[in-house]
């Protein structure tokens, strides 16, 4: 199940509406392109959104070269990006705008990367929060229990430390079984926090696999996508309301 109701405002401005195509909607805030280790290139997006509801976000290894080529495309998408650091640990950070994400980028990822390791860095993820913390930004825990090294809640002492400094869980990755995505969600809940999602894809096959899993899921996504559409046309009084209603909605839950 995908948590379509617990994402965060933070990301309303940027869902783009095309109209109800026969492709149907694609959300994915959390995706690969040639610019780091997948086989998707920025390019193949442009018609495989076309005609789609969508809200998207390319999150490269410690790269930022295919979120920037979408948005020369003219594709609205989160600036994003999934950074590595020196233990292992990969914290998923979204960025209200792409300067944002380019100083962040320039001045802190960059000039710190692996040698040898794309995605890692020689930082560790305390050095990278502390530096976000004068970022407007939205921070996200990706595959918390993840398969061996990437089971941070297995394998990771200080995890709740992380959690604490995180705005949300991704509580739905595409390359995990129901039973990992299950104890995220629970985590997530008990953590009181927003939620991300995503395929986490390489190839377009796993992007066309996500996409019929959201296809599915229709029923729950389609009303809450819709209240969306309304705060974006609400301006900021609305979205003072929809961060209301998220926070009272996972306090009920």
């Amino acid at each position: 199940m995908i948590e379509f109701n617990y994402i965060s405002p933070f990301f309303s401005s940027f869902i783009t509406l095309n109209g109800r195509g026969t492709k149907g909607d694609y959300f994915d805030l959390h995706l690969h392109t040639t610019a780091s280790d997948s086989a998707i290139s920025p390019e193949f997006f442009l018609d495989f959104l076309k005609s789609r509801r969508y809200l998207i976000s390319v999150t490269d290894h410690n790269e930022i070269a295919g979120a920037l080529a979408l948005k020369k495309l003219g594709i609205n998408c989160v600036p994003g990006i999934e950074l590595g650091c020196s233990d292992g640990f990969e914290i998923l950070v979204y960025f209200k705008n792409f300067e944002d994400l380019k100083n962040f980028f320039y001045n802190f990822v960059e000039p710190n990367r692996h040698p040898q390791r794309m995605a890692r860095t020689t930082k560790d993820v305390f050095f990278f929060l502390d530096i976000l913390k004068s970022f407007e930004c939205h921070i996200s825990i990706p595959h918390i229990c993840g398969y061996a090294q990437k089971n941070f809640l297995k394998n990771k002492e200080y995890i709740f430390q992380i959690i604490e400094s995180a705005d949300s869980l991704e509580t739905y990755n595409h390359t995990l079984n129901s039973k990992k995505n299950s104890l995220a969600r629970h985590l997530r809940k008990e953590q009181n926090k927003y939620c991300t999602f995503g395929s986490d894809a390489h190839s377009k096959n796993e992007i066309y696999s996500f996409s019929k899993k959201i296809a599915k899921e229709e029923e729950y996504y389609d009303k809450f996508f819709n209240y969306f559409n309304k705060i974006k046309c609400l301006g900021n009084i609305g979205k003072k309301h929809l961060t209301y209603y998220l926070k009272n909605r996972k306090k009920s839950k």
